[in-house]
């Protein structure tokens, strides 16, 4: 039985010296806060954005054009939908458009657009409506 009890007492000793041996644990790092990157718009919102276009059709062709504006410099994408007569939607995006450069949507049959849609994107973040073109 003694020997039980001095087994126990040198489990007990060296569980404690094993214990207080070892390195103490490094403290956590502390995030560092990260600044707001929201971006603030440079001009007033309420002053919409115009940019100026040209919609032709032409048989099977649904022609797109950017001819200017005071601000079509600053837009940097433009989404187009397409509502045709029989509420078929056509989409695309285009990144990067290009004044003067046409966009030309071509059907299988005779262009039946009824509403073209566009949606800017410019430099500042700001979305806008620049066309609501019923054919």
């Amino acid at each position: 039985m003694r020997r039980f009890v001095w087994c126990l007492a040198a489990i007990f000793l060296l569980i404690l010296i094993c214990g207080c041996l070892q390195p103490s644990p490094q403290p956590a790092p502390v995030a560092t806060p990260v600044p707001d990157t929201t971006v603030v718009p440079t001009r007033d919102p309420a002053v919409p954005r115009q940019v100026d276009f040209a919609v032709t059709e032409a048989g099977p062709y649904l022609n797109i054009t950017i001819t200017g504006g005071a601000d079509a410099a600053d837009m940097v994408a433009m989404n187009i939908r397409i509502t045709n007569q029989n509420s078929q939607n056509v989409q695309r995006t285009i990144t990067s458009p290009i004044i003067g450069s046409p966009y030309i949507f071509t059907y299988r049959g005779v262009a039946d657009a009824s509403v073209v849609n566009i949606v800017g994107t410019f430099s500042d973040g700001f979305q806008q409506t620049v066309l609501m073109y019923y054919v």
